[in-house]
């Protein structure tokens, strides 16, 4: 749909680091039936998917992702016929299934959203409640722009939400070091913005659905076998950060 390319930040633009190959191994069917290859794609994605997404190195799903053990055992999970969910509540999870479909389109039908309430099960206390708080501030927003929680939101209101957070400050600015230059950090204090919490929800959903099989082969995988580089993005209409 028209709307939703708009809404999906963290992917490759003209000149983003993405955009550039990366190597991925070659695999063949006896390393992939071993279970060798998801181990080798996800540390693929790490230096991958991961150098993309800003501030990854200390958000909860880049430590999911270095762990493929972890992250198989989830995906099993997700998979399950009887699935259910162990964490989330209805209303939550109604609201990451709404928030995977606008960010990500497609991760829906991947279960990126069982994904996430699979890790968050097994999660600390912090990530848990780092979660949470994301969630509700993008259910506030939405309560104070439309007077209705996201969940409920037609798809045009979804996405306006969405772009606007998106496209908002973030609490840290950003800080560029010259080399020859002392290093220093900007005073601003650090605060949490609507921004923020978007950019964390952003980065659950984009780990999980490049973990699952459809984001695999998005990323260069044929089934059996993976492209030695990544191919260049080629959704309609492109996507923006």
């Amino acid at each position: 749909m028209a709307g939703r390319a708009n809404v999906r930040p963290y992917a490759r633009r003209r000149g983003h680091p993405m955009q550039k190959k990366r190597r991925l191994p070659v695999l063949n069917e006896t390393s992939e039936a071993a279970g060798i290859g998801r181990r080798q794609v996800l540390q693929g994605l790490l230096a991958g998917v991961g150098a993309a997404i800003p501030g990854t190195a200390a958000h909860p799903m880049r430590h999911y992702l270095a762990s493929p053990a972890t992250t198989q055992a989830a995906a099993a999970k997700a998979r399950a016929a009887d699935w259910s969910a162990e964490f989330l509540d209805a209303h939550q999870l109604a609201t990451v299934q709404a928030l995977c479909e606008r960010i990500v389109p497609g991760s829906l039908a991947a279960q990126s959203d069982r994904f996430v309430d699979s890790v968050l099960a097994v999660d600390s206390k912090e990530h848990r409640q780092g979660f949470l708080s994301a969630l509700g501030a993008i259910e506030g927003e939405s309560m104070r722009r439309f007077g209705k929680p996201f969940k409920s939101l037609s798809e045009g209101e979804q996405v306006e939400l969405l772009t606007a957070a998106a496209g908002g400050e973030r609490g840290q600015p950003d800080w560029i070091w010259t080399p020859g230059t002392a290093v220093q950090r900007p005073e601003h204090p650090a605060r949490t913005t609507l921004r923020d919490h978007f950019d964390h929800l952003k980065d659950w959903i984009v780990g999980a659905y490049y973990s699952s099989e459809a984001g695999l082969k998005e990323l260069g995988s044929t089934g059996q076998v993976f492209f030695a580089s990544f191919p260049d993005c080629d959704h309609e209409g492109g996507h923006s950060d």
